[in-house]
């Protein structure tokens, strides 16, 4: 592995402001309707810059995605260390990610294709964002195994319940105060799975 240099880091935090920019921009009007030039008028850069930085337009759309992916997981492990109980620590990742996200789709000019994952590229880092998901989840879930096994479920299976339903909310959700109820359901059904109360 290469050694990282300060001009590297330099590298590194303007592809981060680039991507804050693409992401923007991908809100405001959808990934199908964005250009790079969008993207470059948004970040006050040339398209040239965003071309040399990341190659194609979709290699711009993979890296908005984990991005998200990792500031929102990253959020959640911090919020982590400071939750007790596996009630806690639910709403931790439901209010970090999920909400979050709800959030910020609320006001997309193009939700759908923001959901959707644009085309095969974006799909593609999508399915990744969710296995990254699911790996935290089975990190909260991990001290529950015991339980979950006397319902006939491992706490990998419980993982990818709990994310493959999040992740849907997102589409099925028609408020907030619905997605709310969603995730109050979901919640009390990972606890009673784990055999905790609320």
């Amino acid at each position: 592995m290469p050694i990282e240099t300060a001009a590297d880091d330099g590298v590194t935090d303007r592809r981060d402001q680039l991507v804050e920019a693409a992401i923007r921009t991908f809100v405001r009007f959808g990934a199908r309707k964005t250009s790079m030039a969008d993207v470059a008028a948004e970040a006050g850069v040339s398209r040239q810059t965003l071309y040399d930085l990341f190659g194609t337009r979709d290699e711009l759309i993979v890296r908005s995605i984990l991005h998200v992916t990792e500031r929102n997981l990253d959020g959640v492990r911090d919020a982590l260390t400071r939750c007790g109980s596996l009630s806690e620590r639910l709403d931790a990742y439901f209010e970090g990610t999920v909400v979050r996200s709800f959030e910020l789709l609320e006001d997309a000019g193009d939700a759908e294709d923001l959901l959707g994952g644009h085309n095969e590229a974006g799909r593609g880092a999508i399915a990744e964002s969710h296995r990254r998901h699911e790996t935290l989840v089975r990190e909260v879930l991990a001290g529950h195994a015991s339980a979950m096994a006397r319902h006939g479920l491992t706490v990998a299976d419980a993982a990818y319940f709990t994310v493959t339903s999040v992740m849907g909310f997102k589409y099925g959700a028609a408020s907030r105060e619905d997605l709310d109820r969603l995730l109050a359901a979901l919640k009390a059904g990972v606890l009673l799975l784990a055999e905790e109360g609320a």
